[in-house]
């Protein structure tokens, strides 16, 4: 069965064969976990999207196909574009790393002007939500996602307890995830995610 294409494969799996659909998952669980943790940052969370992806194969076995180069790569990783996108938007989910999402986009999508031009207004808006926060939320905030100081580092700096820092960090997320939720930029971020290669500079709650 290894050596079999993914065009064989197919046709196996669509007649409900159990060892070809054992054999499609062998070959690129790997590769789409990999491909979801790298987005979401969470590897429990990647093994379980990955796991619906393939019950999700196997359950829609008859609409699966190949792409152009013959495999069924392309199907899985739109798959997993959307769990993504669906993960992210999930209430209580944080986007990790904050400071800008441009940097990212400047090394994968420098030829793309009408990319930039979102990203740049994207940025202002994230920015503008920040200093609207009160003080006791924004600074651990800021300290936390632009000085990359750890929760003790913080709690020093401000003469607080490493909870209270956690909380008023906690507090700001769910402020500004709530803010931008109200606000078209947010759903255009999640999409961007999906597909630029690398967001570890991120200004996202």
């Amino acid at each position: 069965m290894e050596k079999l294409t993914d065009h064989r494969l197919l046709l196996l799996i669509q007649q409900g064969n159990h060892t070809a659909f054992t054999t499609f998952v062998n070959r690129y669980w790997e590769e789409i976990y990999t491909y979801t943790k790298s987005r979401i940052k969470q590897g429990a969370d990647a093994q379980d999207i990955v796991q619906d992806i393939f019950i999700s194969c196997w359950n829609n076995r008859a609409h699966l196909h190949t792409g152009e180069n013959g495999r069924l790569t392309a199907y899985l990783y739109q798959a997993a574009r959307y769990a993504i996108i669906d993960y992210l938007s999930r209430p209580g989910v944080t986007i990790y790393n904050d400071i800008l999402l441009e940097a990212a986009a400047d090394r994968q999508m420098e030829n793309n002007a009408e990319t930039q031009l979102y990203l740049k207004e994207l940025e202002h808006h994230i920015r503008q939500e920040v200093e609207q926060l009160p003080d006791r939320l924004k600074t651990p905030y800021l300290l936390s996602r632009e000085g990359n100081l750890s929760l003790k580092d913080i709690a020093l700096k401000m003469s607080l307890s490493e909870q209270t820092v956690k909380n008023n960090i906690t507090l700001a997320l769910r402020i500004l995830r709530t803010r931008l939720h109200e606000n078209e930029h947010y759903l255009g971020t999640l999409l961007l995610l999906a597909t630029i290669p690398s967001y570890n500079n991120l200004i996202i709650p």
